[in-house]
């Protein structure tokens, strides 16, 4: 797996901001709001060079913001890939994908500098995620090494 951290990281700084909204605007991604009826909640999408991410607008606010995250990481991990013709014409798996960009959406949106190593240690996946306001996934993929 590419370092992910450290492209979150100089992103953060770069842009210093960690809201996937912002970043997405000076990143001259185009985000887009459609109502899904099915259980997609979005997907990126690059015609010529025009870069959008699709959400869900059925979705809660705080749904749509981590979902932003997640597509934000195909945006800028998997730009040159078609992910959704890989997974529906190809036999090629695409878990590795989703994983990278699930890495991206956790190093994203939980800061870790709000935290000390102790505290980490000693809070359960539970507590983690409701302090960090972020699925419990997430907290996995982020603090992987402490669980």
């Amino acid at each position: 797996m590419m370092n992910i951290r450290v492209r979150v990281k100089h992103l953060v700084q770069k842009y210093d901001t960690r809201n996937p909204y912002k970043l997405a605007k000076y990143l001259g991604i185009n985000i887009e709001y459609k109502k899904y009826s099915d259980s997609t909640k979005g997907y990126f999408l690059k015609i010529l060079r025009n870069k959008f991410i699709i959400i869900n607008d059925n979705l809660s606010e705080h749904e749509k913001e981590i979902v932003l995250a997640h597509e934000l990481g195909h945006a800028i991990l998997h730009h040159n890939k078609d992910i959704r013709f890989i997974r529906e014409f190809t036999l090629f798996p695409t878990g590795c994908y989703e994983n990278e960009a699930n890495k991206f959406a956790a190093e994203l949106l939980i800061d870790d500098n709000d935290l000390d190593e102790y505290s980490i240690e000693n809070m359960s996946i539970d507590q983690l995620a409701c302090y960090f306001s972020v699925p419990k996934e997430l907290v996995k993929y982020k603090f992987d090494k402490f669980f």
